[in-house]
């Protein structure tokens, strides 16, 4: 596949070759303590079901059945770091796809990645903080530098500004999906109600392919949240290939994506303690199509003092359905994608 964005013909004449393509197939972002987190990419059919609708929180046990506070005036939101201390995140990946080649059903799979991840703070100046982070626990196969995130035996030195701009994250390129915002936060001062938008471009670290993120961020309340208040933000977004790319490609790409998820970012300690995002996606080419389906959930492990309840059993993404609808189906006779 080329470099430079466009697409050798007859490159995806089968689902083998679809399948073994680099493809960052996750995209958009959200910091979970202060880690950076690549969320899982969501492509969605219009109409298509398993995504939670607007305004629908995602429940994961208890987490969200927190006392509800009232803040008396606007308040901002920005990462926080202490010198010499250590954030301890555990997540868990789900994803369950199909693939098709000429309407038939070739291949599907479901796969899981739980990995425990920390983040040392080493400096901490005015404008900016330095973090190291580290995987200490993988199980599963998911390459992890696709969630901007380093593999076992690797480190990641991230340099990050208040608003959650990145500075530095080690040798990785400017452009790379490491250098994305790793949560989007506004730039003001914000009440319950309010929303703020961000965008973002990278490109695939595998074959250079350019991507753009819209989101979408709406602060629904406050609640209590262990010793701290804690912001519970709705997050929703798009990814799509580059606009100049789509336009100078001789075949036809479909790539759709929207995710949506929930949030909790502690006030006082600038940090997110619990995420969940669930996302679809929709991946075609002539007569080769792949859907994904996605879960990615993330629960603070230390300091504990700002878990809600104390203590959190872990991440589940409960409720997530893997199942596809029956039909096996995958486009009208032509071979283009159905909506």
């Amino acid at each position: 596949m080329q470099r430079s964005g466009g697409f050798p013909k007859g490159s995806w004449k089968s689902v083998e070759r679809f399948d073994s393509c680099r493809w960052s197939t996750r995209s958009g972002v959200a910091n979970l303590s202060r880690l950076t987190l690549v969320l899982g990419a969501a492509c969605v059919l219009a109409g298509c079901s398993g995504l939670p609708k607007a305004g629908e929180r995602l429940e994961a046990s208890n987490v969200l059945d927190l006392k509800e506070v009232k803040l008396a005036a606007p308040t901002e939101l920005n990462l926080k770091a202490e010198l010499n201390t250590t954030e301890k995140v555990d997540y868990l990946h789900r994803s369950a796809s199909r693939s098709f080649e000429n309407q038939e059903l070739r291949h599907e799979r479901d796969e899981t990645v739980e990995f425990t991840a920390e983040a040392f703070t080493a400096k901490v100046e005015p404008e900016h903080f330095t973090q190291v982070v580290r995987v200490t626990r993988k199980e599963g196969s998911v390459d992890l530098h696709d969630f901007a995130m380093p593999e076992p035996g690797e480190h990641l030195e991230i340099s990050l500004t208040p608003k959650a701009q990145i500075l530095r994250a080690s040798d990785w390129p400017r452009n790379s999906i490491f250098y994305v915002p790793p949560v989007s936060l506004p730039a003001g001062p914000v009440s319950v109600g309010d929303t703020w938008a961000m965008r973002a471009q990278w490109a695939a670290l595998a074959d250079q392919v350019p991507y753009e993120l819209d989101m979408v961020s709406i602060l629904k309340r406050f609640v209590t949240c262990g010793d701290d208040t804690c912001a519970e933000i709705e997050v929703s977004g798009e990814v799509a290939m580059s606009r100049d790319l789509q336009m100078s490609m001789q075949q036809t790409v479909l790539f759709k994506s929207e995710w949506r998820g929930t949030l909790l970012f502690a006030l006082k300690a600038g940090t997110v303690v619990w995420s969940r995002v669930d996302s679809e996606e929709l991946f075609a080419f002539e007569r080769v199509r792949r859907d994904v389906r996605s879960c990615l959930e993330a629960r603070l492990v230390e300091p504990t003092k700002l878990i809600p309840g104390g203590k959190f059993t872990g991440p589940a993404c409960e409720n997530f359905r893997t199942g596809f609808a029956s039909a096996t189906v995958a486009g009208d006779g032509a071979g283009s994608p159905r909506p």
